[in-house]
């Protein structure tokens, strides 16, 4: 894998080669950042279930003031920092080796929110639904913002999360990344295989 655009375009970025780690794949992540394009230059960047850290670090490569990356495989953790040296995106960075629900339990009590949240949980994890409702319920994401969920073509988000009103489906081979902004709405959790 390597960085696909900005100051640290063409970087080699290492990934842990196992099954359960299952990097967006370059054309997905190239898509994504197009979108992204207009709401990258000096956001927040929050990269939950980071793996190699990929996704955080084309952030930071294209603008992202910061990248915050949340993974509790101790190996993918080495492998992030790695890669931010490479990048040279250590000053810009910081990584957490925790679950993706204590980290996000960390974030409310101290009062920070993201602009942008990417939210990559290997497919099928009891975490990915749980993380969605606890990011809006606790004002994660900033006004404005943008939160997007990655989830297997077969998995429906059928939904309204707290706070959150998913926005846009994009698929690309059998990832969907699904886009959500922030409401003043309150309603239920709801989603299905």
């Amino acid at each position: 894998m390597r960085i696909i655009a900005g100051s640290a375009k063409g970087k080699k970025i290492k990934a842990l080669k196992s099954r359960s780690v299952r990097p967006l794949t370059d054309y997905a992540r190239e898509a994504l950042f197009n979108i992204l394009t207009p709401r990258i230059a000096e956001a927040r960047f929050l990269d939950l279930f980071a793996g190699s850290g990929a996704v955080g670090i084309e952030a930071v490569s294209r603008g992202a003031r910061e990248a915050v990356f949340v993974e509790k495989n101790p190996k993918c953790v080495a492998l992030i920092r790695s890669n931010l040296a490479e990048c040279g995106f250590k000053d810009r960075a910081r990584v957490y080796t925790l679950s993706v629900s204590h980290a996000l339990n960390v974030f409310a009590q101290s009062g920070e929110k993201f602009d942008i949240i990417f939210n990559g949980a290997p497919y099928g994890s009891p975490e990915f639904l749980l993380s969605l409702e606890k990011i809006g319920r606790d004002g994660l994401l900033e006004k404005g913002g943008l939160l997007i969920a990655e989830h297997h073509f077969k998995f429906e988000i059928d939904v309204a999360y707290p706070c959150l009103k998913k926005t846009r489906d994009q698929r690309y081979g059998d990832t969907v990344l699904s886009f959500f902004e922030v409401t003043n709405e309150n309603s239920g959790l709801s989603g299905q295989f």
